[in-house]
């Protein structure tokens, strides 16, 4: 459910060209509606759309509502009415229910304040998030706003984890989303132990010793110097972590929710969740 609802956000928001910002925001407000109102009493496509309509004005970026109300109805015409006041109605019941509290902080702020301080600090620390890496964990925070942890954990903790995963679990990372990609998700369990992510630290050292002992046989090998150079810039972050006082047991948990969206992603399926929210809808009306 939480995947159609993030791919919702997603239709709307390309159709107006609106910032991630705004859409990330949008989804907070979604999700923190809904720890007080069951979705079975609202119309989540008109909540959505007053979500977006909110979070637009919060992050200076404003739609005109009826722009947003008309974009909104020409994607799902059966749910949207044409009617702007419903949308006035909805956000006024959507703002009183948050407490009137709609100033978010999201962990791109925390991403790039991170990458600053890396490239400050080189001489202590020898690692810089390159272009890359900035746009893979840019990509892993906009995917984690399907999940709870915006509700439960600090903007940096997430940003930290987001770059812990490009870093550390990217192969793990490209396994499950090649997965995603391929529909292979007939054996994936459901959820990931912590110990399965932070196998891979142990391949990488193993990789490492096997390189160190090739090159002192003189095998320049291409392949094992790249993962020679892999291991040692996630020796470089660990160590980073390490001088950062951050809170592990928080990143631990926050990795963990990340990843396993990806693993859920590979069982889901938008036609049947799409004809549960008709059922839902149809039986209020």
């Amino acid at each position: 459910m939480r995947i159609y609802i993030h791919n919702l956000f997603i239709k709307v928001g390309r159709r107006l060209n609106i910032r991630q910002i705004a859409l990330a925001s949008g989804e907070i407000y979604l999700t923190r509606f809904l720890t007080r109102v069951s979705l079975k009493e609202v119309n989540i496509y008109l909540l959505v759309t007053t979500c977006l309509y909110v979070a637009c004005k919060i992050e200076e970026c404003p739609q005109h509502i009826r722009l947003i109300l008309s974009e909104a109805r020409s994607i799902w015409p059966e749910y949207i009415p044409s009617d702007i006041s419903k949308l006035a109605e909805f956000e006024f019941y959507l703002i009183e229910e948050m407490d009137s509290y709609l100033i978010l902080h999201h962990p791109y702020k925390s991403l790039i304040q991170i990458r600053d301080y890396l490239d400050l600090n080189y001489g202590k620390f020898g690692i810089k998030l390159t272009q890359e890496t900035m746009q893979n964990s840019w990509s892993l925070i906009n995917d984690s706003y399907i999940t709870d942890i915006h509700l439960l954990l600090p903007p940096h903790i997430i940003a930290v984890s987001a770059i812990y995963i490009t870093i550390v679990l990217k192969k793990n990372l490209l396994q499950l989303k090649n997965l995603n990609e391929n529909g292979q998700n007939n054996n994936t369990k459901d959820e990931m132990n912590i110990d399965d992510l932070m196998s891979l630290n142990g391949i990488q050292k193993n990789n490492k010793k096997k390189s160190n002992n090739n090159n002192e046989n003189g095998n320049d090998d291409f392949e094992l110097d790249i993962l020679d150079e892999d291991t040692i810039k996630i020796n470089k972050f660990m160590n980073f972590l390490e001088h950062s006082h951050i809170n592990l047991d928080e990143i631990v948990e926050a990795v963990q929710d990340m990843m396993n969206v990806y693993l859920v992603w590979n069982r889901y399926n938008e036609q049947t969740v799409k004809k549960q929210l008709q059922a839902m809808l149809l039986n209020k009306i």
